[in-house]
């Protein structure tokens, strides 16, 4: 029998090798799991600047919401799962820089946008927001400038400086025969501005005569000299439009000036942790408002509900008590993730999608951590959270303590009034 010769059994042993090689290569191809897909949200933030401080807060609410969203191994949007990326777009605190940085966000091509936490950055991302037709969802602003501008593309989960103040309406109306004045200063940031536009009116209506009202640089660091000032007017009401760490100068320059109002008012902020941290133990008596407290266990898409939240809040960020506006922020990115589901809209999202978010938001109610949240279509309160409106409570500084006065249905002690003396 003639042998095969050398070069024919070489040649097909490597063609058997090669063989071999692609079905192993074909085995292993199968077997290996798919890259995971991926739903991309910008974060139009204030991590810089005048505003860093507040846009931590923010950023709180948002991070916190991941961290869950990555122990749960991502979303399932229409039985798909998708890893979730928080790109976050500093504003550095400036409104210009903001649209910048809602430029940079859509050419990275994200899915969708959370908004900033002023009204100021927000307002300044809106242009760029209508250009692309990008859906913007903000879980801090609380202006009623935003909307005013008539955005089809921007949600504001928090009432606004028109909603809001309204609460304080209910406490005034207690003591009206006894206030007759009031100062009012104000910071110079769009949010500020709007909230003394509103105390401006509720001061109206109550027959109490503003005896002085100015306006302050956002960026202040010393609030003694203005005080010093309104003290010689020795006003019956302080009403302060700004951010915390207004708050905080004007609560320490009132303390060292001797000058005690019978009602000090706040409005936003007196709930955060730097305010409590720092002046609970001297502002008694102080005024606040709060769209959030954690008496009521709401349910939620992404934390199940707000005991669980709490639970994972305080492992998280211990010694630090969430603020209102980290829990809207965590609620709007709970909102946003839940209505993808709910009109199984898979990333990547393009401008179809995005108009049937923007349509679906003005009609679908969902309960998150912060409450329930559905945008409103009134033209005076546009794409404003209304939902909140029976939920806003008075709180006051007691005992170096933060505890709700109003509304009747939520109280947990009498408002102490005149307000006591500083600590």
């Amino acid at each position: 029998m003639k042998a095969i010769s050398s070069p024919r059994l070489a040649l097909g042993a490597a063609v058997a090798i090669i063989i071999v090689l692609a079905v192993i290569a074909g085995i292993f191809y199968l077997q290996r799991p798919a890259p995971q897909q991926v739903l991309r949200i910008g974060v139009i933030m204030e991590l810089t600047g005048d505003l860093a401080r507040d846009g931590i807060v923010c950023k709180r609410g948002y991070d916190i919401w991941h961290k869950v969203v990555e122990q749960k191994g991502g979303v399932t949007i229409g039985g798909v799962t998708f890893k979730v990326e928080l790109i976050y777009y500093d504003t550095a605190s400036d409104p210009g820089r903001a649209a910048t940085a809602a430029e940079k966000a859509v050419a990275d091509k994200v899915d969708i946008l959370l908004g900033p936490y002023s009204s100021s950055n927000t307002l300044g991302a809106i242009p760029v927001v209508n250009k692309y037709e990008i859906p913007m969802f903000a879980g801090s602003p609380e202006s009623h400038r935003i909307p005013e501008q008539k955005s089809p593309w921007v949600f504001q989960t928090l009432l606004t400086t028109k909603e809001s103040p309204l609460a304080f309406k209910v406490v005034l109306e207690k003591f009206k025969g006894q206030l007759s004045t009031a100062a009012l200063i104000a910071a110079s940031d769009a949010f500020s501005q709007g909230l003394a536009e509103a105390y401006r009116n509720l001061f109206k209506d109550l027959g109490i005569k503003i005896v002085l009202d100015e306006t302050f640089p956002v960026d202040i660091t010393d609030l003694k000299p203005l005080i010093s000032k309104i003290s010689t007017l020795n006003p019956d009401v302080l009403a302060v439009a700004g951010h915390p760490t207004h708050h905080i100068l004007a609560v320490k320059a009132s303390k060292d000036t001797g000058f005690n109002p019978k009602i000090m008012m706040v409005h936003y902020g007196i709930d955060s942790p730097e305010f409590l941290k720092e002046v609970a133990g001297i502002a008694e008596g102080v005024l606040g408002l709060i769209q959030w407290t954690p008496a009521i266990n709401w349910k939620d898409p992404i934390f199940g509900s707000v005991n669980e939240f709490l639970k994972v809040w305080r492992e998280t960020y211990p010694g630090i008590d969430p603020d209102y506006t980290a829990v809207s922020c965590a609620a709007t990115a709970s909102y946003v993730v839940e209505l993808l589901r709910t009109l199984n809209l898979k990333p990547p999202l393009d401008k179809s999608a995005w108009d049937k978010i923007r349509t679906a938001a003005e009609t679908t109610r969902i309960e998150t951590i912060l409450g329930p949240i559905k945008y409103s279509t009134d033209p005076a309160h546009w794409h404003v959270n209304t939902e909140l409106i029976p939920h806003v409570a008075v709180v006051q500084i007691q005992g170096g303590k933060l505890v709700t006065v109003s509304p009747e249905a939520a109280k947990q002690a009498e408002i102490l009034f005149p307000k006591p003396p500083w600590r």
